[in-house]
This record gives structure tokens, sequence and C-alpha cells, in this order.
């Protein structure tokens, strides 16, 4: 006890004077420098750190940190960060701002060995629409915006980085998709269209919404009508006089970024001749820039290989990415755990000897798969962007072997925006402190080590009890059923949440690691409560689901949303699910894919909310492709009687629809009165997760848990 006073009297010392290194607290040196988003676990860390040996640099990872000479330069490691930067990160500001330039200094740091930097120069934000209104927008005609760049790019080069700069280019007749409009030796009169630096073509207008989603009721059975999203347009070749004026702007732009440390030109080009010849020209004029460029892959292997080697001599990286726009941004719904679906063809061109540095894109995450891919020969780098984002320490806990530490990914694209309109908001469901660091900067060390009570085992309990150990306080957790997990458990049976199912597991073991007493099967009251002590309560409740008074809802074979999982097999062929939003489509998914015909009657203008970019369109096009998955929107269910479900559609009309088996999905109702309960019990006291009121999703209580429990 007296080391951990000592230590929590240290950390707040060195972390008013800026220094945050748990070695440094440990071991009585001063070791980095203070970055409050990322700066959390105090007490513990550093007791860990002073009562054991240091942990150096481990030998499990070795490949993934092995340097890699490409042409006359060396990358410091084989991680590549992509074109992932949060919009988030990046003000009204016309230049690089502090949120930007710490967390491009932080990748660096972090080991990374090619970071992109995601750029668009000299637009009206205003005259942007959707998704194009939130990228970063940076006016370099102005010197001091360069100067703020160049301080950016030094840091990182000091880490011995790589950054890396987008050249888009045309991939039809015309003028090329970039130009900069007004950048000192830029070429005159190219105006950057919507492919301009980093921003992929065709971004959608915002509010847009796919046919039959906008209010309508599709019959049942219809699958709506979402349009494919497809892929990049097909390259055709330019004319003479084309090519020379991209070639021309391709340089002009080159040379830019080059005089600004950049090193590494990152291109749209393919197989095609013109971009062979722009690949060329390049190489010529800067033969000390490494070029990458990248393969959109979705047919057959064969043509992957054959493109890959058209690129051999021309190129020194080559990226390789779903040419779909729907698998080109990994989903646990669309993806499968540990079988990228760019991996059968990386390998194939490794195999073929195309002599160029392979990097897969989308959907590799894991640190011991990272690595297996690099050891085995299947790829040479691996890129990846939101790992990063969901936990930032990714490549220190491989430097140390800590692969069972990293938090996972769950895919959930939240870090592209929470909305398509207006504001480009972020956040991380498993990262809470993304989008928020004037919060975390307010986040003080304990003045002692305390007692701690957490009630409920959920996901907002689980986090709530891990960072309160974090923090070198004793703990005890207390779930009334026989697992962990809570609403997570869902994700053990549903194959299309497996990405939820390792968050779980993750907290799970990260509950287990801080030490937290963890006592199941047992049912907290107030009197036991009241009777240990504790100098802190935590409560985590969660919710309970509300039941719609509907005739015949209490009938047999009616389940709430939560108890469907595993229970398949005792349903019947045709299931009806009462009520819409995610949760409700995830089940309907899980219970098609089974096997049901599955319709889900909501009385909302839209099946669920399309949120932020990828993910809604993602989902949609999955479900509304499905075999066996319908819906109708406008639609009030009135009775279950007969074996069907009978409903009220957008006109009023009375309908019905076979139900064997019915779901109800009703929302959730807080147990707000349940936790304050416990109110009195302790000088402090919170209540947390669902049960707040406040919540209502996994990123909502896992960042509520996090921010309450760092109060004590």
């Amino acid at each position: 006890m007296n080391l951990i006073r000592s230590l929590m009297k240290r950390r707040q010392f060195l972390t008013a004077a800026g220094v945050t290194s748990t070695s440094a607290l440990a071991l009585n040196t001063l070791g980095g420098v203070v970055n409050p988003a990322f700066q959390t676990n105090v007490a513990n860390a550093a007791v860990r750190t002073a009562t054991s040996s240091l942990r150096g640099a481990s030998n499990k990872y070795t490949h993934l940190f092995s340097p890699l000479k490409v042409g006359n330069v060396v990358l410091k490691s084989r991680m590549y960060f992509t074109h992932a930067t949060p919009h988030f990160l990046q003000g009204p500001e016309n230049y690089p701002g502090i949120p930007m330039r710490d967390f491009y200094i932080d990748l660096a740091k972090n080991g990374a060995a090619i970071i992109t930097l995601r750029i668009i120069q000299n637009r009206v934000r205003k005259e942007q629409f959707g998704d194009s209104a939130h990228m970063i927008i940076y006016d370099f005609e102005d010197a001091g915006v360069q100067n703020y760049l160049d301080q950016m790019i030094e840091s990182m080069n000091m880490y011995g980085t790589k950054a890396a700069f987008d050249l888009a280019f045309s991939t039809g007749g015309g003028m090329p998709a970039m130009g900069m409009r007004g950048m000192p030796g830029g070429a005159p009169g190219v105006t950057p269209g919507e492919g301009a630096a980093g921003m992929p073509p065709g971004g959608q207008r915002g509010g847009t919404q796919p046919e039959g989603q906008r209010g309508g009721t599709p019959p049942i059975g219809q699958r709506g009508g979402m349009p494919s999203m497809g892929g990049p347009p097909a390259e055709t070749e330019l004319s003479e006089e084309d090519l020379k004026k991209q070639i021309d702007t391709m340089l002009t732009q080159a040379k830019f970024y080059r005089d600004h440390g950049f090193g590494v030109a990152i291109t749209r080009g393919g197989s095609s001749k013109s971009s062979i010849e722009t690949f060329k020209a390049l190489r010529k004029e800067w033969p000390d820039v490494l070029i990458m460029s990248r393969l959109s892959v979705s047919s057959t292997i064969e043509n992957a290989v054959a493109d890959a080697k058209k690129m051999e001599g021309y190129v020194d990286i080559l990226t390789v990415q779903d040419s779909n726009a729907s698998n080109s941004h990994c989903l646990s719904y669309n993806s499968e755990k540990n079988n990228p679906g760019t991996l059968k063809y990386v390998e194939a061109i490794k195999k073929a000897g195309v002599k160029v540095v392979i990097a897969p894109n989308g959907g590799y995450q894991d640190l011991d798969k990272n690595e297996e891919y690099i050891a085995t020969g299947k790829c040479d780098m691996i890129a990846m962007g939101r790992q990063f984002i969901a936990d930032p320490e990714y490549a220190k806990k491989a430097y140390e072997g800590r692969g069972d530490d990293v938090t996972p990914c769950v895919l959930c694209n939240k870090c592209h925006g929470v909305s398509f309109s207006g504001s480009w908001f972020t956040v991380c469901t498993v990262n809470p402190r993304v989008g928020i660091a004037q919060a975390v900067q307010k986040i003080e060390a304990p003045a002692s080590s305390k007692r701690v009570a957490v009630i409920g085992g959920g996901p907002a309990g689980m986090k709530a009890a891990i960072t309160a150990a974090e923090r070198g306080h004793k703990v005890t957790l207390y779930e009334k059923d026989s697992a962990l997990g809570g609403q997570l458990r869902h994700a053990d049976f549903n194959p299309l949440k497996w990405s939820y199912k390792d968050f779980k597991d993750y907290l799970i073991r990260q509950v287990k690691k801080t030490g937290v007493q963890v006592l199941l099967n047992t049912a907290a009251t107030p009197e036991m409560i009241k009777s240990k002590g504790y100098d802190a309560i935590l409560v985590a409740a969660g919710s309970d689901l509300v039941v719609p008074r509907i005739p015949g809802a209490d009938s047999k074979n009616i389940y709430d949303v939560l108890s469907v999982d595993g229970k398949e097999k005792d349903m019947g062929k045709n299931v009806v699910i009462i009520g819409g939003g995610g949760f409700s489509v995830d089940t309907g998914m899980y219970l098609a894919k089974a096997g049901k015909n599955v319709t889900i009657l909501t009385s909302e203008r839209e099946l669920m909310d399309r949120g932020g970019p990828h993910q809604g369109e993602i989902v949609m096009e999955l479900y509304q492709n499905l075999e066996g998955f319908s819906y109708a929107t406008g639609a009030t269910a009135n009775r279950i009687a007969e074996g069907k479900v009978f409903y009220k559609d957008a006109s009023g009309s009375e309908k019905s629809v076979a139900a064997d088996s019915v779901v109800i999905n009703g929302g959730r109702k807080p147990r707000m009165d349940e936790a304050l309960k416990y109110s009195g019990l302790a000088t402090q006291f919170y209540i947390i997760g669902d049960c707040s009121g406040n919540c209502g999703n996994i990123q909502k209580s896992i960042r509520n848990a996090f921010f309450m429990a760092s109060q004590v």
C-alpha cells in the first residue's frame, strides 16, 4: 500500500510536469511527453512496472517489426497506416491543428512505417456534399499552413516514419482527377474533381437514402431496391494530350510534397498503359520517392496476378484491396474472422514471384495472424487503419508481446463519423477517449487506493471495473448470472457479430488481468453492499425489455429479442420480428441465415438508422439481398393470433403475415430505480451504462463507464 501511495504522489507530480511514461514513474527517470488523449492507466500500471522486471522487447512479433528494404529506402516495420484518418481531428482550420498533428505523430511513435495523410487542398467546404464536406481541407497557398505541415512531417520523420501523399489518376478521358488549384507551382486552371487528394471519386450527397427506405412500405418479400455500391470506375487509356497533362500535374504535386518531407507517393493508377507511363515519369523525376499503388481485386486470382506483374518494376509497394465497396470496408457482417477476403490474392501474387512489396488491406487486425502472414511469406507488409484507432498502443503492445491485451476493433465504422451530413463527430465503440481529448485532459490521478464495488457484469460494468482497477483501486464486481458479458453474450451465438464476441472476451480477460474480484451468481442487494463498507459504488444494472401491449403477446412461441440467439432450432419456419432498429436487423439476418423466413415490422419510416458513412449502406445492401429476409416500414402490429401477426400498413389498411414464432423488440427501459437503491451507501456513487438512461448502445456505455470510473 505504501508503494501505491508513493507512486500515486509521484504520478501526480510527473503528470503536472508533462511526464507520462510508467517506466519513468517506476525507475525515477523522465520519459515520454504528455498526450492527454491516450493517458489513462494511472497507478496500477506503475505498480506492475515497479514490482516486476521491466518488460522490454518481445520476440513474439519479430517479423512484424523487422525492417524492410525497398529500393534505397529502409522501412522500420511492416505496418502501414491507410486512408483512415478520423475526420473529427480537423475543425474549420485550414491548417493541421494540434489534434491532427498529435494523431499522426503518435502513429509514428507507435510503430507505423508509412502513414497516409488524407489531404484535400484549396476547396470551399460549403460547396462539398455528404462525406466530401467532412474531409480535411488545407490552404497550401498560405506559408503558415506549410510551416505547420513541415513541423508535423519532420516530427514523423524523426520517428523513422515515411509520410505518404495521395495522387489520384484520371480513370477516363478528360482532365486528371486531381489538381492543385492555387498551390504554389500548381498546374494553372486545373480544378480538383471528386477524386482529389485522398477523396474517393463518387462522393455521395448527404441525406440520400436507398429506394424503399424513405418512408414507403415495400411489399412483404420485396428486397427494397438498394443499389449496388460497386467499385471504382474501370481504367481507360488517356489521349496523348491528356496523358501529358496528367503527368505534368502529378510531377508538380510530387515536387511539392517531396519538398515538404514526404517520402511515399500513393497512386490510384493501375496497370493500364497510361498509368505505367505516369509511373515511369514519376520514377525518373523523383527516384528517392517510393511509389505505392492500389490493386483492386474481385474477379479471378489469375487476373490479380497478371495485373500485379504488369506493375512490376514500376511501383515499389502494391496494396491489395477488394474492388467491391461493400467488402473493402470489412464488417463482421461481410467478413470471416481471421480470413481476410484479399488473403488468397496476395498469397497467389507472392507465390508467382512478383517483385513488388505486397501489403494487403481490409480486415487485417489480429496481431498473431499478421505476424503469421509475414513470417510465412504470404505478404510483405500489413495495411490497416481502424486498429490503430481502436487501440492507440497497438504497436507498443506488439513490441512487448502482449497480443491478448490489444483492444479488438469491432469494425463498426463509427470512426468514419456518426452522421453523413452536418457535423462529422466521430466515436469509437471500444476506445472511449476518441474525439473528446478535452474530457480526457480533465482526468486526475487518484489520491489514494479505494475499495470499489461494481454491480453488473455487462460491457459497462466490466469497463468500469477495469478502469478502476487500472487506477490502483481494489475492485469487486457483482454479477447475478453465471457469466460476464451482459447483452454482449448474444454475440456468442450470432456469427454475424464475431467481432463483438472478440470484444466481450477481451473485456473478460482484462477483468481477470487487472485483479478484479468477480462474484458470479451473486445478485447484489443494498444490504449486502452496505455491509462491506465500500468507498465507491458503480451500478451497471442494465435495462429491461419493453413489451408492447399487443393482444397475443403472451402466447406461446413468443420471444424477446435478447433470448433468440441459440434457440433458432426451436423456432418455426416463419418468424416475425415486431420492432425495427439495428438489434432487430441483426436478429433477422441471423435467423434468415439459419433458414427462416423473416419479416420485420416497424412503425418507423426506416428499418434502421443509416448512421454515418459505409456501415449503414453495407448492412442495408447485405440484408436486402439476403434470401428469406423481408420487412415493412410504417407497419404497426396490433395483434397476434391464429399463427399470424396482424398489422396496419402506412396507409392504414390491415394486413397480416404468417408467424410460427414471434420476436418482440419494444425497446429497453433503464433499471434506474433499481440502481438508485444503492445511493448513499458510499461516498462516491455513480450510475453507469444503460441504467443511467443516457446510453443505449455499447459505444455509449463503454464511454460512460470509463469516464465515471475515472472519477474514483
